[in-house]
Order: structure tokens, then C-alpha cells, then sequence
């Protein structure tokens, strides 16, 4: 077995510091977005296909290094759970991706911002998996965390 000598030995030192730095930034933002993201909000979409309005509220919550995520609309709660995905190409910054079940698999893609107070705001594309659909669905949340007391929520 050879031994490392000269330049040779810094270079892999700086190489093999900064991949392990970079991993460890990686799961420092996951988790960073996942705290940002974790609570109650109002939501509004158009389903997929047949473009039905609706309006709901969600709650957010850390698992882990998983996200829950629990829409309620008219009456009826749906349960996903997701988590902190970099897109492809790498490097494009993060996305949320939550998988739920109502009678067939379904995939919602979401991107998170900020609104004007810094919470966060997402909005999301959802379709069912692996069926070609003409519109996806879209959906918006909108942090409730903000509202004075006894503040309506859409559903």
C-alpha cells in the first residue's frame, strides 16, 4: 500500500474536507427548510384533470427527516408524508415531495418561498402517478401562523 507524499496528500486532505462539509451542509439545509416549514396554513388548489376548485387547511409536521402532511377539505382529511428533495439538474436550490394514496398513488411537487412577514408560502403541483394528465393539479398554502385569534380559515 502506498503512501501519500507531498501535494498529493493535501489535495485529497481539501477533497475529502469539502465533500464531507458539503453532505453535512445538504442535511444542515434539509433540516433548516424542514423547521421553516413545519406548522398550520390555508389552502387553496384546482384538482388535476378536471380542474375543481377547492379550499382547505393543512398542518405540517417534522418526522424525523420526513415531513406529515395532513390536508382537511370539506370534511375530509388526507394524510401525506414527504420530504426535502434536490431538483434535478443539482444545485437548483430545494423542493418539497409528498406521497399520499386516495384510491390511487399520488405525487405533489412543491416549492417553497417566503411571504411578506417570512413564513413560508408553498406552492405545489400534484398529479397521479404515472397517468398522463392534460393540467396538473396546483395548490398554494398559506401560513396561518400570523392570524389574530379566531381568525377563519378557508375550510
Amino acid at each position: 500500500m502506498g503512501r501519500c507524499r507531498g501535494a498529493a496528500c493535501v489535495i485529497a486532505a481539501a477533497i475529502a474536507a469539502l465533500a464531507a462539509g458539503a453532505a453535512v451542509a445538504a442535511d444542515d439545509d434539509a433540516s433548516d427548510l424542514r423547521g421553516f416549514v413545519a406548522g398550520d396554513y390555508a389552502l387553496v388548489g384546482r384538482a388535476p384533470a378536471d380542474g375543481a376548485a377547492y379550499a382547505g387547511t393543512a398542518t405540517i409536521a417534522e418526522d424525523g427527516e420526513q415531513l406529515i402532511l395532513e390536508r382537511r377539505i370539506g370534511g375530509r382529511t388526507l394524510r401525506a408524508t414527504g420530504r426535502v428533495e434536490a431538483p434535478s439538474p443539482p444545485g437548483e436550490g430545494q423542493l418539497l415531495r409528498f406521497h399520499w394514496t386516495d384510491g390511487q398513488a399520488m405525487t405533489m411537487t412543491c416549492l417553497v418561498g417566503g411571504d411578506l412577514d417570512n413564513y413560508a408560502r408553498i406552492t405545489c403541483l400534484w398529479a397521479p402517478d404515472g397517468q398522463p394528465v392534460k393540467q396538473p393539479g396546483l395548490e398554494a398554502m398559506f401560513s396561518t401562523t400570523a392570524w389574530p385569534d379566531g381568525a377563519k380559515s378557508p375550510d
